[in-house]
């Protein structure tokens, strides 16, 4: 490992300390002010929950790190008895004053409201700065499309996406009923959609337009191999640019550059890196007719692919030497508002998706703790403003999480308070205490469900991409006898 790789990991681990540590203490930060300012007694300020790592006393007030990341809290008496899980209190809760409905409330809402102030922060900045995205991300035309894809038993089944009638080219406008905007929006409504046919398979309503019409098309979805997800076996349509090329390669003698934009192959859009190679897979020696654009001329030739030696037990694949691609970028400037209710919606749909009778979503595919730094860790090593919202998201997401009326969240307090302004009678303590401690261990026990396949997945995918980098040889081009007619230099013409 270099010094500028370890100089990522280090950036990276730090942004993770910065914004996962900071999204929890903002949240806190905001139960801690409302309770001063409401006059509660504050006992315990945690960062994480059980055993401290670290603390100090101050006003009457500790301060501690806590060894289980999860979250933290605010050890309030006169709000809830939480002592089975914040541990034991120092003073006498019968002797506490009461609060008020309203300072209840208060404090129980400050800590969602403290997390969607930063988010509006953070929001601001990317209004100002734009937020990057690109061609692939923003597109809602059909690229490419399977013929073939492993379903959850690792078959090889019939992609449903083209049985169904879909075409390159044809442009995505619903999903069962629901506009879309993007390729982020067509991924998320493939695989929370809970759609069936009438004879109970599961079913997702496409509405493309394919030459100015509009067609409606059922597509009947297979569950993925890994994730255990939707999938019907569609790429994006983007625009195609070159940006580095192996030597000796069929790509330079066609007269391909970096920076050249690939037009038509064989007489065909290309609109997608998989389309590209995939039409190219078995074409080794053959001269396939190949139009593309440099320095805004668009130049007709023909590229002739090799079959090249790429695995390090001598594996081979039909390839054209093109060792980069990539596709227009630019940036999002969206308001506060809309990125915040961007969040919204995506939350509200995965939270509905995970509730739904004939959704395919499960506990399983949430992200807890574990998900959500790699998610910053990674991202921070590539682009510090995509970094920032992913923490948008998340307090957004957090916000939204701790406002539902389940017990031990902050939603389970604001119902107990409201639960007992209109008894006109508190609830029994040992009732509230009861039901704080088992939704604590099924909240937990969740964590902690959700934590073994986030670890396992991240544990999955660092092997494979390690056995990939560690079997994989760069081509060597024009090596073989078969190769050989592409030596000669094709003839172009520019138009």
């Amino acid at each position: 490992m270099n010094f500028s790789d370890l100089l990522d990991k280090g950036w990276g681990a730090l942004m993770v300390v910065l914004f996962f540590g900071g999204s929890i203490f903002v949240h806190e930060l905001g139960h801690f002010l409302a309770a001063k300012w409401r006059g509660l007694h504050i006992e315990r300020f945690s960062i994480g929950f059980g055993p401290k790592i670290v603390s100090w006393t101050r006003g009457g007030v500790e301060y501690r790190l806590s060894w289980l990341p999860l979250g933290g809290y605010v050890a309030l008496p006169q709000l809830a008895d939480m002592r089975g899980i914040e541990g034991d209190s120092s003073v006498d809760l019968n002797a506490m004053p009461p609060i008020g409905y309203r300072d209840k409330v208060i404090v129980a809402v400050a800590g969602a409201v403290f997390n969607i102030i930063f988010a509006f922060l953070l929001a601001s900045l990317l209004f100002f700065t734009g937020r990057p995205t690109s061609e692939d991300r923003a597109s809602v035309e059909v690229g490419f499309l399977s013929e073939t894809l492993s379903n959850a038993q690792g078959e090889q089944v019939p992609a449903p996406a083209k049985a169904a009638g879909m075409q390159i080219g044809d442009l995505i406008r619903s999903i069962d009923g629901t506009p879309v905007d993007s390729w982020d929006d067509i991924h998320q409504a493939i695989a929370l959609s809970s759609g069936t046919s009438d004879s109970g398979d599961r079913e997702i309503e496409f509405i493309v337009e394919r030459d100015g019409q509009e067609i409606e098309l059922q597509v009947q979805p297979i569950i993925s191999e890994g994730m255990k997800l939707r999938q019907v076996g569609l790429r994006p349509g983007y625009t195609v640019i070159v940006t580095a090329l192996f030597p000796n390669s069929p790509a330079i003698k066609a007269g391909i550059t970096p920076g050249d934009t690939l037009l038509e192959l064989d007489g065909q859009p290309i609109r997608s890196v998989a389309f590209y190679t995939d039409y190219l897979s078995d074409k080794a020696g053959q001269a396939v007719p190949l139009k593309f654009e440099h320095e805004g001329k668009v130049v007709s030739t023909t590229i002739t692919p090799e079959e090249v030696v790429v695995w390090t037990d001598g594996r081979t694949e039909t390839l054209t030497g093109i060792a980069g691609f990539d596709t227009n970028r630019s940036l999002l400037h969206q308001t506060p508002f809309e990125q915040i209710k961007e969040v919204a919606i995506t939350t509200y749909t995965n939270l509905r998706a995970l509730l739904h009778r004939n959704s395919d979503i499960g506990i399983s595919h949430m992200s807890g703790p574990a998900g959500i730094i790699r998610v910053i860790y990674s991202a921070a090593q590539y682009d510090m403003l995509s970094t920032v919202w992913i923490v948008i998201f998340i307090n957004v997401s957090l916000a939204f999480f701790n406002l539902l009326p389940i017990p031990v969240l902050d939603g389970g307090h604001i119902a107990f308070a409201t639960i007992n302004k209109i008894r006109g009678k508190s609830l029994n303590p040992n009732v509230i205490a009861s039901l704080q401690g088992s939704f604590m261990l099924l909240l937990f026990g969740m964590m902690l469900y959700v934590t073994f396949f986030d670890v396992s997945r991240w544990i999955s995918d660092t092997s494979e991409i390690a056995e990939i980098q560690e079997s994989r040889i760069p081509p060597v081009f024009g090596q073989t006898e078969d190769s050989a007619p592409a030596a000669e230099t094709p003839e172009t013409t520019q138009e």
